[in-house]
């Protein structure tokens, strides 16, 4: 079961985006601040300390922000990226604090795998990525058409980075959205064959090995179907069941997450599942979370402990889960 853990309170303004983890006693959680208000939104970071959720300093920064992904290489390397005065905001937490990093521009960056200290993959909703070395920052193609764009990333390795997205084909109201996937092999990115999917967009990737990727692929407003790669081929792996209306929005090694309704309700409940090997178990939420109508929902996992936030019209919540 998923327990509560609590969470400094966060104006309702707040919108999260992302989670990471480096090992079982260290986890950041990202987002934005000021959305949809007045006031100019501003990126969060919150940090788990072993003891509590701390909201993090960060850098000033003169123009208004937004953080959409955070990834961790240890528990003094992580990096998270976002969007500010339309350049890539990207914010380095060394273990005593957070500092913004320069970087060549690339469309709206959307995510960051920080394989180590040394290389950093930036993907934004272009078809450019961004790569550290250690010493320089570069602009990486990773697709060939410019209709073509990214917005996850994943990493099983240094030399075995994977990307995807969506491209667009066709014109006027004949225009539809068809999947992309790219891989990085240490020297350059090669477009791949993914699912066989005709139309969408790969909107999730998770890595735990080369031979273990998950690929959550979205149409339109359907959620999305999940696909796992073994070293050889991808392989379809069928939607958890559920008697009410569930809609996937995320998947994780082993996870997925998202929302249910009921018949007669646009009321979106929490929902995740976990993979037992053959099938998908709902894992239990606290009562009132499990019926309460939420957004923003999340996960992470390094396979021990899973991290889920979601957000409901009481404010955010951060939750955890053990395994036996």
């Amino acid at each position: 079961m998923f327990l509560p853990v609590p969470v400094p309170t966060l104006p309702p303004s707040t919108a999260l985006a992302d989670l990471a983890t480096a090992g079982d006693r260290h986890a950041w959680l990202a987002g934005t601040t000021g959305v949809f208000t007045s006031r100019p939104s501003a990126p969060l970071v919150l940090r788990w300390t072993g003891d509590t959720w701390h909201v993090e300093p960060l850098p000033e920064l003169p123009a208004a922000a937004s953080l959409s992904g955070v990834s961790a290489a240890a528990p003094d390397d992580v990096w998270a990226v976002g969007n500010t005065a339309g350049r890539p905001l990207v914010l380095h937490y060394d273990g005593t604090g957070w500092r913004t990093v320069t970087t060549p521009p690339i469309t709206w960056a959307k995510a960051v795998a920080a394989v180590a200290a040394h290389d950093v993959h930036i993907v934004g909703t272009g078809r450019d990525t961004l790569h550290y070395d250690g010493t320089t920052w570069r602009v990486r193609t990773a697709l060939s058409s410019a209709r073509e764009g990214l917005r996850t990333i994943t990493a099983a390795g240094p030399h075995d980075v994977w990307a995807g997205g969506g491209g667009l084909a066709g014109a006027g109201p004949a225009t539809y959205e068809y999947p992309v996937l790219a891989h990085w092999d240490g020297l350059r990115w090669t477009e791949v064959a993914g699912p066989r999917t005709e139309r969408g967009h790969v909107a999730r990737l998770a890595a735990t090995a080369p031979d273990d990727v998950w690929l959550g692929h979205g149409r339109d407003t359907e959620g999305l179907r999940v696909h796992r790669w073994d070293g050889r081929r991808w392989t379809a792996v069928p939607g958890p069941a559920d008697a009410e209306r569930l809609t996937v929005h995320g998947v994780a090694a082993g996870w997925t997450w998202g929302v249910r309704a009921g018949r007669r309700t646009f009321e979106t409940r929490p929902a995740f599942h976990r993979w037992t090997g053959d099938g998908w178990t709902a894992v239990p939420l606290p009562d009132d979370l499990a019926r309460a109508s939420a957004t923003h929902v999340g996960l992470t996992t390094t396979g021990t402990t899973t991290w889920a936030y979601l957000k409901t019209a009481a404010g955010v919540h951060v939750l955890r889960h053990t395994a036996p």
